[in-house]
């Protein structure tokens, strides 16, 4: 069924480099992670804009990824890009071309936000949830699309801190009964979500059942095309 909804904007919010699936730590999807997190336990490489299940190639002096194990191996140090998480394409290019580690194989993406507010550049869009203001800070980015060639992933719907609510809340056993069956023929091979329409309907289920995160946001993961 249709949703009825307003008009949702599309803002393309930044760029990264994310393991290639054979760069993953090889125990972090064992059977048992598996199990807890994800929806279609099956799916070979589940992706979302959540580096602690897609992990960043990435690391700075104040984000390492003790969850995953992988801290990356390529150090950014805040100043290199005015303290912004690759808000310029090249420039994010440029620094992982000059250390990355040989025989390593990075995906370059992009991560739009979908919402129904309209931000003017550099505001913070903000929600509020049990008295908490939470919000994401909008720059523009360069380029402002997407490269030709680029190739959309789906949709993930994570909080303002970018943690997953399909992949990175785990799922109750009464809550793995029901919601597989009601999700797990909408997800696609990546365990993203293929329509913005089932990401709303994802966002409100995420805002209640997991309401220690809410408000949650809809985000897009676009594979760029590269070299």
């Amino acid at each position: 069924m249709s949703l009825d909804r307003v008009s949702v904007n599309q803002i393309l919010i930044r760029f990264d480099v994310r393991l290639h699936k054979d760069d993953y730590p090889p125990d972090f999807w064992n059977e048992s992670h598996r199990d807890q997190f994800l929806l279609s336990p099956e799916i070979e490489w589940p992706l979302s804009c959540d580096p602690l299940v897609w992990p960043s190639v990435f690391f700075s002096k104040i984000f390492r990824n003790e969850v995953t194990g992988a801290c990356g191996s390529i150090e950014v140090d805040p100043d290199v890009d005015d303290g912004n998480y690759w808000l310029n394409l090249e420039q994010m290019k440029t620094h992982y071309e000059t250390h990355k580690l040989p025989g390593t194989k990075g995906v370059l993406v992009a991560f739009h936000l979908f919402t129904e507010k309209i931000p003017d550049d550099g505001v913070i869009l903000y929600s509020v949830s049990n008295g908490i203001q939470c919000g994401i800070i909008v720059n523009p980015t360069t380029p402002k699309l997407c490269p030709e060639g680029s190739e959309f992933l789906g949709y993930d719907v994570a909080d303002a801190a970018w943690i997953s609510g399909l992949s990175n809340c785990g799922y109750s056993s009464d809550e793995k009964r029901v919601l597989r069956k009601q999700w797990g023929s909408r997800l696609n091979s990546l365990g993203l979500l293929d329509t913005l329409d089932d990401a709303l309907e994802f966002r409100r289920l995420s805002d209640k059942r997991v309401a220690e995160h809410a408000p949650f946001w809809i985000y897009g993961i676009t594979r760029l095309p590269y070299p």
